[in-house]
């Protein structure tokens, strides 16, 4: 997948990811790249959820060790209509964000994506 770049003319030669490639990236189950840049790779190193439902998550480039947060906003009435629609047929829910098959974890009543930590059923 190939990662869009912007050039940053306060220096010359350096280059700044956008923060939706990063993302996209991430829910495609593909290489994210650097956060900052540098052209290397980055892996998932935290995942915190907020109170609204959505999470932050740390991605730490494997090259230079820089690393960025970003926020994932809360799930729509579409991804909590779709999992509820799971749930009905009997079938396991899985995370509507992702490409890959994620499983949506319990946690009490709720429902969590274990990967990006997006609430789907309070």
């Amino acid at each position: 997948m190939a990662t869009r770049i912007e050039w940053d003319d306060t220096d010359p030669g350096a280059t700044k990811v956008v923060a939706e490639d990063v993302i996209r990236s991430f829910y495609l189950g593909g290489i994210v790249p650097c956060p900052v840049g540098c052209g290397g790779s980055s892996e998932l190193v935290r995942i915190g959820g907020r109170p609204d439902g959505g999470s932050e998550v740390w991605f730490e480039c494997k090259s230079c060790a820089q690393r960025r947060n970003y926020a994932l906003p809360p799930a729509t009435p579409g991804e909590r209509r779709a999992v509820g629609e799971a749930l009905a047929t009997n079938r396991e829910p899985s995370c509507p964000r992702h490409a890959l098959h994620e499983p949506l974890q319990r946690r009490g009543r709720q429902l969590i994506c274990g990967r990006c930590g997006v609430r789907f059923r309070e």
